[in-house]
């Protein structure tokens, strides 16, 4: 079933994608990703970052540990680490799509000290859960954005906060506010 933000997606990548599968946005760290076939498995380091399955499936190993994912779910990689990754189904008539955004640090730090104390935990740096409905709603409108780029030099910083904001509230927030944490563990890494 197609949701409006895969749609949004759609629309972008296949105007935007470049030959590796990129599409970059105005968005500094934001990139949406498209493959019409299963890859192979390429090594990286991956940055903090989330990423959201809008169609199609991925296997991320991080040593020992494999991660199968797919539409309706999000990565969430919370520290520097080596990782192997694969798009493992997608294909011309269903391509693989996902909404990719770093970490921003700096907007992290200063929503926890806006939100105030809440727990956090460093936990295991790459982890899988469903994606929330704010989540989803803000990286739509972040998408929505891309349609009207006069839009962007007034909303897109606060935007991507909003997005920060209810990835710190919902179920990964914990891991995610111990990267704005002064002294955590996730800060020294």
């Amino acid at each position: 079933m197609d949701t409006p933000l895969l749609e949004a997606a759609r629309r972008y990548a296949d105007t935007h994608v470049d030959a590796h599968g990129v599409a970059a946005t105005p968005f500094p760290g934001l990139v949406i990703l498209r493959e019409t076939a299963p890859t192979p498995l390429p090594y990286a380091i991956s940055r903090p970052l989330v990423a959201l399955v809008l169609q199609g499936s991925k296997r991320v190993a991080m040593g020992t540990s494999i991660f199968d994912f797919g539409a309706g779910e999000s990565l969430l990689i919370t520290t520097d680490v080596p990782t192997v990754s694969q798009i493992t189904r997608a294909s011309l008539g269903r391509p693989y799509y996902s909404f990719v955004i770093e970490l921003d640090l700096a907007i992290i730090e200063n929503l926890v000290v806006e939100m105030g104390s809440a727990p956090f935990s460093a936990g295991d740096p790459v982890r899988v859960d469903p994606t929330e409905a704010e989540v989803s709603d803000a990286a739509l409108r972040i998408m929505r954005l891309l349609d009207r780029p006069s839009s962007l030099p007034v909303l897109k910083d606060q935007s991507i906060r909003e997005l920060h904001f209810w990835l710190l509230s919902g179920r990964h927030g914990g891991a995610i506010r111990a990267l704005g944490v002064t002294d955590s563990h996730a800060q020294r890494i």
